[in-house]
C-alpha cells in the first residue's frame, strides 16, 4: 500500500482499498540543544534510527533506499545509483512531518500554469510546451529552532529636520539635516520555529523559497505516510544548522532594535544578544520534484507538496530581455516585471520607532 495525496491516507495500488491514517496534529515537544549538542548520535539511541542510505555520484544526494529493489536513479539528478554503495547508518529520526496534500497531476498543472506566466519564456517553449521529467515525490529534512532571545544595544537615533538658505543666486534652497543622538536598550524577541534547510541537494534558492508550510497541522512521525515515497536524509547535522536559525533571528532582532530606537534614521553600533531556552527538532516536508532540458542545459524545480506552490529555474530568451531594456528606457515599461518578481531590483526599507522593548513572538520564515 502507498500514501494517497488524494485520499490523504493508505492506498492499494491494486484494488484501491483505502486505509484511514491519524491526521491529528501532533502535540509538539522539543529537544534542549544544550542538552543534546555534547552527545554523540550514535549513542542516542532514543532519538536516533538505523536506516539504509545511499548516496549520489553525481550530485551527493542522500537518500534512502527501499528493500528488494534491482535498480534505482537518484531522485534530485536522475543519475542511476551503484546499490552496492548503499550502508547502513544512524540518523536522528525524524519526529514530525507534514503528508503530501497536493497530487502529482495537480503538481504539473501548478508547474505549467507557472511557467506559462513567464514573460521571458523563449517563444518556442511557450509555443511547444515543456516535457518533464516524471514527477517525484520526496520528504526533505529540516531543522526548525525556538529561542527566548534577549538583547542589549547601543547606536544612534537620527532625527531629520529641513533647513533653508539662499545660493550665489539669490534663491531658496532647502535641504534636509539629520541630527544624530546616542541611544541605548534592550528588546526581546521570542522565536517559533525558524526552518533550516537539512540538505543541500537542491540549489539555495529552491530551498530557502520553500517556506509556505503550515506547521500546525503536522503531524507525529509515522512510516506509513512516507510509503511510495523518497525520504532525503540530513547532510547538516542540528549543531551546524543553529547558525543558520541565529543568522534569519539576527536580522529581526536588527529590524525591532531600529524601531526600539526610532526616529528618521538608525545606526546600531553595538549589540549582544543571549540566546535562551535554545529547542530544536526534525521534521520532514513534502515535495514534488522535476526538472526539464533546453538547449542542453538542466533545469530544476519543485512543488510544495501541501500548497502547490512552484519555486525553479527556467531559461529567459535574451531576445525578449533586450526588447524589455530598450522598451523600458522610453516608456518605463520594465516597472511590471520588477514588481512581478522576473526582474530582481534592490529595496530598501527604514524602521519607524515603536517606542517598545517587548514584541510579538515572530516567525520570519
Amino acid at each position: 500500500m502507498q500514501y494517497s495525496p488524494a485520499d490523504e491516507d493508505l492506498k492499494c495500488v491494486y484494488c484501491g482499498y483505502v486505509a484511514k491514517l491519524d491526521h491529528a496534529a501532533a502535540e509538539i515537544k522539543e529537544n534542549d540543544f544544550n542538552l543534546w549538542k555534547n552527545r554523540a548520535d550514535e549513542n542516542s539511541e532514543e532519538q536516533t534510527v538505523e536506516v539504509t542510505e545511499i548516496k549520489c555520484r553525481q550530485c551527493g544526494a542522500i537518500t534512502t533506499l527501499e528493500p528488494n529493489i534491482s535498480a534505482a536513479k537518484c531522485v534530485f539528478c536522475s543519475t542511476p545509483l551503484i546499490l552496492n554503495e548503499a550502508s547502513i547508518k544512524r540518523f536522528w529520526q525524524p519526529e514530525y512531518l507534514l503528508p503530501f496534500k497536493t497530487t502529482e497531476k495537480d503538481s504539473n498543472a501548478n508547474f505549467k500554469k507557472w511557467l506559462g506566466k513567464k514573460w521571458f519564456l523563449p517563444s518556442e517553449l511557450k509555443k511547444g510546451g515543456v516535457n518533464t521529467d516524471m514527477f517525484k515525490g520526496v520528504y526533505l529534512p529540516f531543522w526548525t529552532y525556538d529561542a527566548e532571545t534577549h538583547t542589549e544595544y547601543n547606536g544612534e537615533r537620527g532625527d531629520d529636520r529641513t533647513e533653508s538658505y539662499r545660493n550665489n543666486k539669490g534663491e531658496e534652497v532647502r535641504r534636509t539635516v539629520t541630527d544624530w543622538y546616542l541611544a541605548s536598550g534592550v528588546v526581546s524577541v521570542p522565536f517559533d520555529d525558524i526552518v533550516v534547510p537539512a540538505a543541500q541537494s537542491l540549489p539555495p534558492n529552491i530551498m530557502n523559497g520553500l517556506t509556505n508550510w503550515d506547521m500546525f497541522n503536522c503531524v507525529a512521525y509515522r512510516k506509513e505516510f512516507l510509503a511510495g515515497f523518497i525520504t532525503e536524509m540530513y547532510q547538516i547535522d542540528f549543531r551546524d544548522g543553529v547558525q543558520k536559525a541565529k543568522e534569519k533571528m539576527d536580522s529581526v532582532i536588527d529590524s525591532t532594535i531600529r524601531s526600539d530606537i526610532g526616529g528618521d534614521k538608525q545606526k546600531i553600533r553595538r549589540k549582544n544578544t543571549e540566546y535562551n531556552d535554545l529547542m530544536f527538532k526534525l521534521l520532514l516536508l513534502p515535495i514534488w520534484i522535476s526538472a526539464f532540458k533546453f538547449n542542453g542545459k538542466l533545469y530544476q524545480f519543485v512543488v510544495n507538496g501541501r500548497t502547490g506552490q512552484v519555486i525553479g529555474e527556467y531559461p529567459k530568451s535574451t531576445t525578449k530581455i533586450v526588447m524589455l531594456v530598450v522598451d523600458s528606457h522610453y516608456s518605463g515599461f520594465g516597472d511590471d516585471f520588477v514588481r512581478s518578481g522576473e526582474l530582481e531590483a534592490g529595496s530598501g526599507k527604514r524602521g519607524v520607532g515603536s517606542g517598545k522593548l517587548e514584541v510579538g513572538r515572530v516567525n520570519p520564515n
